[in-house]
């Protein structure tokens, strides 16, 4: 994993993302973030910021987390998808998680929110790794069977 992990984080109130920031620093979490709570400046930061990582609150006034998750995909990217929300049932998460959610967790509960993201990140490279070894496998039997 990277020193500097890059967060993105899908929040419209500051001082949840505080909040969240906080825990991370005091796990001593080292990272950079960027918070963004349009549909706009989510798809702009997803290329323009190239994040490790995303945190999505799941209700924003214009824009949700199941959006963010579409937009990810649309786009090709990636990209460890965490939610971190207030109350969900627990449909809504297993729905979530099901649309490509990595995790998610309560903004009450922020205890395990550092390893849920090291898991996350740690969990895609090894997913890359095994994709790239696939990829090269397939190109070598081509090779062999011309």
């Amino acid at each position: 994993m990277k020193s500097k992990l890059k967060i993105l984080m899908l929040e419209d109130e500051r001082d949840d993302a505080e909040l969240i920031s906080r825990s991370m620093i005091k796990s001593g979490m080292s990272f950079i973030s960027k918070r963004v709570d349009t549909k706009h400046d989510f798809s702009e930061a997803l290329t323009q910021f190239s994040p490790d990582v995303i945190l999505s609150d799941h209700s924003l006034p214009q824009f949700n987390s199941l959006e963010a998750l579409k937009v990810c995909k649309q786009k090709g990217f990636s990209i460890p998808f965490i939610l971190v929300t207030g109350t969900v049932s627990e449909e809504f998460a297993v729905t979530c998680l099901k649309e490509g959610a990595d995790d998610y967790l309560l903004k009450s509960n922020l205890m395990r929110l550092p390893v849920a993201i090291q898991n996350a990140v740690k969990q895609r490279e090894l997913q890359e790794q095994r994709k790239n070894a696939e990829a090269e496998l397939r190109i070598q039997n081509e090779e062999l069977v011309k």
